[in-house]
């Protein structure tokens, strides 16, 4: 009589796989049915990109601070939208700055040259330009974002159901 063992999963106890018995004698685990069955090999689970919304968030939080935004977007491989958001917001801190640079030195000339030494007020239109710009900037730094985080969490939805790159 061949008599196979097999051997308890929790404690190694020898079992004989030819009784009928669903528990361990030894530490009462209950045996599973597929124990006595030839188990085929684990197939390979691919791994799937993943794009964490926090590191997005923060990786376009880092480059809006050193004036490159649109690096989030790069980074959930949106980079032609990326490269646009960065062309135009270089654009608009260009603006803004070149705004500040003369205005100061345009107010430096004139209250130098000044006979009270005081350099008039800026006119309403120079201090609403300012103005729209700097809340253009912020604006954009805020929504670049939020933007990209959000472009994260879709680009994991699409490929949980896709098993494959969204784009």
């Amino acid at each position: 009589m061949n008599s196979k063992r097999n051997f308890c999963s929790n404690c190694g106890q020898k079992i004989d796989i030819n009784v009928d018995i669903e528990e361990c004698p030894k530490c009462q685990i209950a045996l599973h049915e597929h124990s006595k069955h030839k188990q085929s090999s684990p197939s390979v689970v691919k791994q799937l990109p993943y794009k964490s919304p926090g590191t997005t968030a923060l990786i376009a939080f880092v480059g809006g601070l050193f004036a490159l935004p649109g690096i989030g977007h790069m980074y959930v491989r949106k980079v032609g939208m990326g490269v646009g958001i960065l062309v135009g917001g270089f654009i608009l801190y260009a603006l803004t700055f070149t705004i500040i640079i003369s205005v100061t030195s345009t107010r430096a000339y004139e209250a130098q040259y000044s006979p009270t030494g005081n350099a008039p007020p800026l006119a309403l239109d120079v201090m609403i330009i300012f103005l729209v710009l700097i809340i253009g900037c912020i604006v954009l730094f805020i929504w670049q974002i939020f933007h990209a985080r959000k472009l994260a969490k879709k680009f994991n939805e699409l490929v949980k159901t896709t098993y494959k790159k969204p784009w």
